[in-house]
């Protein structure tokens, strides 16, 4: 069984047969997103106060502030509302980072059949699915984290690095059809078998 890994290894490294290419990612992202902003809306509609409590304590105060002055629209409790939705997108996305890390697949990867795997197809260790993991979404976790701790300057920190995964996303056009994050933590995004 070990021989018909090592050769299964090899002859994917040979081809790049197994390795999924851009348009796929980038349908996997999309399911993704549309699953975070659905399930995050349901999470934020029945557990926002607590989680707007929990992620943006300190925030609240200058929100109110800020709210208030679309009372007189009649839009204050409109603005609390999305606030409470941020919160459950918030959660929803933590669960897919998580996800990524401890399974290699996201929603989308799933319903798609595509796993993270490592350069030769073969399954990639813990620490590899977490390293890409947090490389890919580490913006959104530092810019969640600048929130929270009313910390503007990690948000720009986010921001930036935001724009260096995004450009690394078009990386899997390439032959070695490997991301940014891909190519720092070893590892590809393959069909699942």
């Amino acid at each position: 069984m070990e021989n018909q890994e090592e050769l299964d290894g090899i002859l994917f490294e040979e081809t790049n047969s197994g390795r999924v290419g851009f348009g796929r990612r980038l349908g996997a992202y999309l399911l993704d997103f549309l699953a975070i902003m659905i399930f995050g809306t349901f999470v934020g509609m029945f557990f926002g106060e607590e989680l707007t409590i929990i992620f943006f304590s300190d925030q609240i105060d200058e929100f109110e502030r800020s709210a208030a002055q679309f009372e007189s629209l009649g839009l204050g409790d409109y603005m609390e509302g999305w606030l409470n939705i941020i919160a459950g997108v918030s959660v929803t996305g933590l669960i897919l980072i998580v996800m990524e890390g401890v399974m290699g697949q996201s929603i989308g990867k799933i319903l798609l059949k595509i796993i993270n795997t490592n350069v030769d197809g073969t399954k990639a260790s813990g620490g590899k699915l977490w390293l890409r993991s947090l490389l890919k979404y580490g913006a959104s976790i530092l810019s969640l984290v600048g929130g929270m701790v009313g910390i503007a300057f990690l948000g720009t920190i986010g921001s930036f690095w935001s724009l260096v995964i995004f450009v690394g996303f078009f990386f899997a056009i390439g032959d070695k059809k490997q991301t940014i994050h891909d190519m720092i933590a070893k590892t590809v995004v393959s069909y699942k078998h």
